[in-house]
């Protein structure tokens, strides 16, 4: 099936694999104050001044690059992604408003979109925070190189960005249709059973809080469970709706 004809949540799912697998392929890249030259049909293409750079400077640089690209194209295709999920939803016919219409709604950033989407729908404000403190360090590494302004802080003087860890183990428990999930941040996620099999679901909170005029990086596994986190808002943002008053 082509990309095109894909359900909403199907294409937002491929997109966080897509930037995952482009930010593995990162991480396994290792640059090299040789590599600054490449041949592509009979013709050469150099960047010289790169090799004045230390290996590891560089490497780091390069880290911080593909973090920043992933961070863009998630928050980029889950914009997307809110998009065709709100037009869907107010397609309801509910005697009931909205806070916009489908092209207002399109020409928002993800926060004001989420904005609009919480005083319409019920949405855990967890989910809000988590989504808004992405968009922020994307932001902040986008536009400032990575150090903490102003415009990103999200508690007081600090920029908090907050991921979910999820976390499966076998289980003696007899298989129902859903998995019941355990952990402080269980109520944000429903998980299905896919193959046989009981299992044990726990989802963890995990964040990380930059003051103002810090610099901010992500550790590797930080940004892949970000992608991983991104896939259960998917989930939760999939189903909304509205009832009718």
């Amino acid at each position: 099936m082509t990309e095109q004809y894909l359900k909403p949540f199907q294409r937002i799912q491929n997109a966080i694999q897509l930037a995952g697998f482009h930010y593995i392929v990162c991480l396994k890249a290792v640059p090299t104050n040789a590599d600054y030259w490449i041949s592509i049909e009979k013709k050469r293409y150099s960047f010289e001044s790169i090799r004045t750079a230390d290996s590891t400077e560089l490497h780091g640089e390069f880290q911080r690059w593909a973090a920043k690209t992933v961070l863009r194209d998630l928050i980029e295709d889950f914009s997307f992604f809110l998009t065709e999920v709100y037009r869907n939803a107010i397609r309801a016919p509910l005697n009931v408003p909205y806070s916009a219409t489908f092209e207002q709604f399109e020409r928002k950033g993800i926060e004001d979109q989420l904005a609009i989407l919480s005083a319409d729908f019920p949405i855990d404000a967890a989910w809000i925070s988590r989504l808004t403190g992405y968009n922020r360090a994307r932001n902040c590494l986008a536009h400032r190189q990575g150090i903490v302004g102003p415009r990103d802080v999200t508690d007081g003087n600090d920029l908090v960005v907050r991921w979910l860890v999820a976390k499966a183990e076998a289980s003696s428990e007899p298989v129902k249709s859903t998995v019941e999930a355990i952990g402080p941040m269980r109520a944000l996620v429903e998980a299905y059973h896919v193959h046989g099999g009981a299992v044990r679901f726990e989802v963890d909170d995990k964040e990380r809080r930059i003051s103002s005029g810090a610099m901010l990086n992500f550790f590797p596994e930080e940004i892949l469970e970000i992608c991983l986190t991104f896939q259960m808002a998917a989930a939760a943002f999939s189903g909304l709706y509205q009832t009718d008053q």
